[in-house]
């Protein structure tokens, strides 16, 4: 069955269709928010969030004609309801947060570039991460893209070049760092 069907059975009553849902994109979205979040707490905050506002809305007989972009937008839209709650008091992570980010990126990939990728992508602001996370991280095409964040195709494929660009500025300074504190 697609996704959108068990929407569907949602509206008829079968609450167990929410958890072939829940089966099937919970890591991802759980990866999705972690990225943009960078806290395991609050992206599992905003994954439950997430599955809750999907089982609402299944059982008030709404079916979107697309469910995966549909539940990344819902998920999208918590995590900037989040940023701009605490855009004035961000707490910053910890050494011991650091440390245990890089140990979660280390059994995830085992690949030091993954972790540098990360970090870069992180320094980005949220409308370019957001638009890279989506194609490079959860495989979206620019339409599903386009539908989760409820923009234009168009402003998808401007905020990937631009991100893209940003994203490359940064990794070409972070080598340079790396390779002036090797001299």
């Amino acid at each position: 069955m697609q996704d959108e069907d068990y929407m569907r059975q949602l509206s008829f009553g079968n609450d167990s269709a929410l958890d072939t849902l829940v089966f099937r994109y919970h890591k991802l979205l759980y990866g999705y928010a972690y990225r943009l979040l960078q806290d395991e707490k609050l992206a599992e905050d905003i994954v439950q969030e997430t599955f809750l506002k999907i089982y609402q809305q299944g059982k008030k007989g709404y079916v979107p004609d697309q469910f995966k972009p549909w539940m990344y937008k819902i998920a999208t839209n918590s995590c900037k309801d989040y940023w701009r709650k605490a855009s004035t008091q961000r707490e910053h992570v910890t050494d011991k947060g650091e440390e245990r980010m890089a140990e979660v990126h280390s059994i995830i990939d085992r690949q030091v570039e993954r972790k540098w990728m990360i970090e870069s992508l992180n320094q980005l602001s949220f409308e370019y991460r957001s638009v890279l996370y989506l194609r490079f991280y959860q495989d979206l095409k620019y339409a599903e893209i386009a539908l989760t964040l409820d923009i234009p195709v168009n402003t998808v494929k401007g905020r990937m070049a631009r991100g893209l660009k940003y994203l490359e500025g940064i990794l070409i300074e972070d080598d340079r760092k790396g390779a002036g504190a090797n001299e």
